[in-house]
């Protein structure tokens, strides 16, 4: 890999980090806007707040081990390579080392594995209950993620290189106009807004202590990691989404594809806080009905897909 490109993706990794938590406190002040209340003072309201996690001291679980006083910083770790892999503005082929589907899977489940150990290591029912319920969502959310990528996959000819994959979608040798392709980005999208952890796919019944009591048990900076990291995750998914479904417009400099990309990313969170605002939060059941019909969405792309293969 080219020093070039090594350039480029930490730009990309950077430029990810710095915008999550400024798209966070924009979404901030466009929900109160809504509720007609003052809300936060300006975009970086979220990185006060941070900056302000950071300088406050911490109190660990006395129970706990180094696993738990590790997981915010493998946690911030592991979305940061989340961020830096996904071929959102560094398309050179020597990129596809790295940029590879089974790379975002095994991420993903990396994540949700060390969310999972570093709950049940506080010792807190109320974090373990949200570590059960961390892995409840992945059970709905997983097979919609990876059969509609399924479909992607076998229309660029079996590739799981991101890179190939965007540049196939963007030349137009994956005909994005057919039904499999429409279907498989219908179901994708619905995966990736589940996986921002947004309403009404919280779960939040009482969502500090319940689906999120392993932050309940960090402080200071741990916690700021955390909140950065899980940032950093919804900008990553919702990347992913527009560099393989909406990689347009096609530019070769990777400043101005950067800008581009930010665009599309800020529009993605705008989107979802509007629906946000005017979703109900749904209870499990709910959850597992909108799963299911996802999931039958992209078995219907896959089947498209097929039936028109053999024909």
């Amino acid at each position: 890999m080219a020093g070039i490109d090594i350039m480029i993706i930490i730009i990309q990794t950077v430029s990810i980090i710095l915008v999550a938590p400024l798209f966070h406190g924009i979404g901030r002040m466009m929900a109160a806007r809504f509720q007609s209340r003052s809300g936060p003072s300006g975009p970086f309201q979220t990185w006060r707040d941070i900056k302000k996690l950071f300088e406050r001291s911490e109190t660990l679980p006395g129970q706990s081990s180094w696993f738990f006083q590790c997981a915010p910083w493998m946690i911030f770790a592991i979305t940061g390579v989340l961020a830096a892999v996904i071929p959102a503005v560094a398309t050179s082929p020597s990129l596809g080392m790295v940029s590879d589907l089974f790379v975002i899977v095994y991420l993903l489940a990396l994540l949700r594995f060390v969310f999972g150990v570093a709950a049940i290591d506080t010792g807190s029912p109320f974090a373990g209950l949200s570590a059960g319920r961390e892995q409840l969502l992945s059970l709905f959310v997983e097979p919609t993620f990876i059969l509609s990528l399924l479909v992607v996959v076998i229309l660029s000819g079996g590739t799981t290189n991101l890179v190939e994959i965007r540049h196939l979608v963007e030349s137009g040798r994956i005909n994005y106009m057919t039904p499999s392709f429409i279907l498989a980005a219908m179901a994708f999208l619905w995966a990736v807004y589940a996986e921002t952890g947004k309403k009404p796919y919280d779960m939040a019944e009482a969502e500090q202590e319940v689906q999120e009591g392993l932050l309940s048990e960090y402080s200071g900076k741990r916690l700021a990691l955390c909140q950065v990291a899980f940032l950093v995750k919804q900008c990553a998914m919702a990347g992913l989404f527009i560099s393989i479904f909406c990689p347009w417009p096609y530019v070769h400099n990777p400043f101005i594809a950067l800008v581009f990309f930010l665009v599309k990313l800020c529009i993605f969170f705008l989107l979802t806080t509007y629906i946000e605002h005017f979703s109900s939060r749904f209870t499990i059941l709910k959850i597992k009905a909108s799963a299911m019909g996802a999931f039958s969405i992209s078995f219907v792309a896959l089947i498209l897909l097929i039936v028109g293969r053999l024909g």
